[in-house]
């Protein structure tokens, strides 16, 4: 069985500001599932960019990288952190000019196929 997904909270959601020329941002925030039962992040998908994927940053033949993931499992009663050099969002092409206090919406699709939209803002 899963979380009832609208249990799981979503906080501190943030995206690192870049010079626009670059194509790809980050973005982290705090996912918290309080619930006795795991839940799973299955997509992502934001207007405000052409694509959003999970990826975590991890060692591998002695040097640091990226691998994307095909989904970020909560585990029951678990805090799940985003942040530099661990799992992270990357969000690929964005669609507009983002300038630092915007507000972008991300809407997270679980593996029941419901959905929770969350507000990341744009920060320095």
């Amino acid at each position: 069985s899963h979380a009832d997904s609208s249990k799981i909270k979503f906080s501190n959601g943030w995206i690192k500001q870049l010079p626009p020329v670059i194509q790809m941002r980050a973005a982290y925030m705090q996912i918290s599932n309080p619930t006795p039962v795991p839940a799973t992040i299955s997509a992502l998908q934001s207007d405000a960019f052409e694509t959003v994927e999970m990826h975590e940053t991890m060692m591998g033949d002695g040097m640091m990288k990226m691998v994307r993931l095909d989904s970020i499992v909560l585990a029951p009663n678990s805090l799940v952190e985003l942040k530099p050099g661990s799992k992270h969002l990357m969000l690929i092409s964005p669609k507009r000019a983002l300038n630092i206090g915007d507000q972008i919406t991300l809407n997270v699709t679980f593996s029941d196929k419901t959905t929770q939209t969350v507000q990341l803002e744009i920060r320095k």
